[in-house]
């Protein structure tokens, strides 16, 4: 039976610096805040991922034509697999953003053949198909190594997009927020209180058009 091609190895990045890009943002997902639809597309990428990895960059563009790997593709990683595959490149990442060490042994072997005295064979093998993931991140990694860089706010390594200084949105607008309250301490000040008044305000049931008189206790007041 034929399948449809997909964009899943696209998706994944045929290239190392966009593979490595993917690579990170699987690490860094949590499993648990992913609904259905997403955790199915997440699965496919990780089986895509191995199957790019063992693929000869020389043919890596064919791959757009090929269907998703699905539950029935010999030799494909099983959906547990691939959440402990997660697992395990999340605590990696993890080790590098505390600045430790990440070691590992995949338990993989490599075979080497001429084929007819024409093709030469270089093929990586494991028992596992979580060991042969192990050896295809440390790959990955490898291949795309320059292109890491740290978060200068969180830590957490990422693979920058044109001149991009942070791994996220989120951590750049708290290094902008950060760098406006320092500089302007008097209205940081001023929408604290007036934060504070609205917070008192609803709890009590005032209006706001009344809660002028509401003032911050002196604890909070001193911050």
């Amino acid at each position: 039976m034929a399948y449809p091609s997909s964009d899943v190895y696209g998706r994944v990045g045929l290239v190392p610096e966009q593979r490595l890009r993917w690579l990170l943002g699987f690490g860094n997902l949590d499993p648990t805040q992913l609904d259905a639809k997403k955790r199915t597309a997440v699965i496919e990428e990780a089986r895509a991922f191995l199957v790019i990895q063992e693929v000869d960059p020389a043919i890596r563009k064919l791959l757009r034509s090929w269907p998703a790997p699905r539950d029935d593709t010999p030799d494909t990683m099983s959906e547990p697999d691939v959440w402990r595959a997660q697992g395990w490149l999340r605590h990696g990442l993890d080790a590098l953003r505390r600045g430790k060490i990440w070691s590992f042994a995949p338990r993989v072997r490599y075979e080497v053949e001429i084929h007819k005295a024409l093709l030469f064979w270089a093929r990586l093998r494991a028992n596992r198909r979580l060991e042969l993931f192990k050896a295809l991140v440390y790959d990955a990694l490898r291949d795309a190594r320059f292109s890491l860089r740290l978060c200068p706010e969180c830590q957490r390594p990422f693979v920058p997009t044109r001149r991009q200084a942070y791994c996220s949105a989120r951590c750049s607008q708290a290094v902008r927020t950060r760098k406006w309250r320092k500089a302007h301490p008097e209205k940081n000040r001023a929408i604290r209180r007036n934060l504070y008044r609205k917070s008192v305000a609803t709890k009590l049931g005032i209006s706001p058009a009344a809660n002028n008189g509401i003032r911050p206790s002196r604890a909070r007041s001193a911050e």
